[in-house]
């Protein structure tokens, strides 16, 4: 099964659906890896594209995102939305949910209210494959 730049099966088989996992997650301050990550998951999700139905489930546990790395993924995640039918994040601080979220509010209210946080990668999982309203 393919794998994706950061890692993970793409697509990832879970419960019946596909999955696209960014694992974002265990970067801590390398802003400079981080950046070179999203960037290649950028090329590859539009090299691999299917139209507008990736499920797309972005890890950034023990990745810390300041302002600048706040701004870069908002970005990154517009950039890849015309590819993603859903969109959720798991692993963020209080304070980085807060800023991603006016970040895409910026971009479209629509947009930014289709955007989702969870603590528990299960719950964000069964989310996006619509087990969970």
């Amino acid at each position: 099964m393919p794998t994706s730049p950061s890692g993970s099966l793409c697509p990832y088989p879970y419960m019946g659906g596909e999955l696209h996992p960014l694992k974002y997650g265990g970067y801590r301050n390398d802003k400079a890896g981080l950046f070179q990550v999203m960037d290649a998951e950028e090329r590859f999700i539009a090299a691999t594209a299917r139209g507008c139905d990736r499920r797309t489930w972005v890890d950034l546990y023990e990745t810390r995102l300041d302002r600048t790395a706040v701004a870069r993924l908002v970005g990154h995640l517009e950039r890849i939305r015309p590819h993603t039918r859903k969109l959720c994040l798991v692993g963020c601080t209080p304070r980085t949910r807060r800023q991603i979220r006016a970040g895409t509010r910026r971009l479209g209210p629509a947009w930014a209210d289709s955007v989702r946080f969870f603590d528990d990668p299960e719950e964000a999982k069964k989310w996006l494959i619509g087990e969970l309203a």
